[in-house]
């Protein structure tokens, strides 16, 4: 049993070695640098939220209802819309 993990060791080591050797293979012949291992995240989106004029629950400003008052109002829904209206 410990040789096998012995053996599991060695290979690990030699795994990193190798993995080592060709980064620096690759900067010192290409100039290239080290590829990254992990990806980097996209860019995260933001949106703008506005207040519901009914009830005041934020909604995406591109998904809000407009008033048809002309205030400028923004209403999540339908409902909130026609009791903001009386």
């Amino acid at each position: 049993m410990s040789r096998i993990i012995g053996i599991l060791l060695l290979l690990f080591i030699l795994r990193l070695a190798v993995k080592n050797f060709s980064a620096r293979l690759r900067i010192s012949v290409l100039g290239a640098p080290p590829r990254p291992s992990v990806q980097a995240a996209p860019p995260a989106v933001t949106e703008t939220l506005v207040p519901c004029a009914a009830c005041g629950v934020y909604v995406p400003a591109a998904r809000a209802l407009k008033g048809a008052g002309g205030r400028g109002e923004a209403f999540c829904s339908e409902e909130c819309r026609t009791r903001g209206a009386a």
